[in-house]
């Protein structure tokens, strides 16, 4: 009888420090890992046309390289977002991570 509870003790301790080890937090990936294929993508330059009017040629190739930079602009902008709700993302589980002992203990 004294065998059988120095046993489970031994069990209960064994498990205890087994699952304590056990991280139940899954490893989230970086914010600059989930941006890079955004930010990092080149935007190319607009091509000069060859109409035979160069007066129309520039002025062409200037419109063209506006919806370049409007292309830039949004790809930074999505690459923010991107960086941002990220951020949100890891203050909220990280706030939930530490939050008290006895909050743990309710749902959510």
């Amino acid at each position: 009888m004294q065998s059988d509870k120095l046993l489970l003790l031994t069990a209960t301790v064994l498990l205890a420090t087994a699952s304590a080890s056990c991280s139940s937090v899954p490893i989230a990936t970086g914010c600059s890992e989930l941006a890079r294929p955004i930010l990092t993508r080149d935007t190319p330059h607009a091509e000069i046309g060859d109409t035979g009017e160069a007066a129309a040629d520039w002025q062409l190739y200037g419109v063209g390289e506006t919806g370049q930079l409007n292309k830039a602009n949004d790809r930074a902008q999505t690459g923010f977002a991107i960086i941002n709700a990220c951020e949100v993302r890891d203050n909220t589980i990280r706030a939930h991570i530490e939050r008290p002992w006895y909050r743990r203990l309710l749902p959510g």
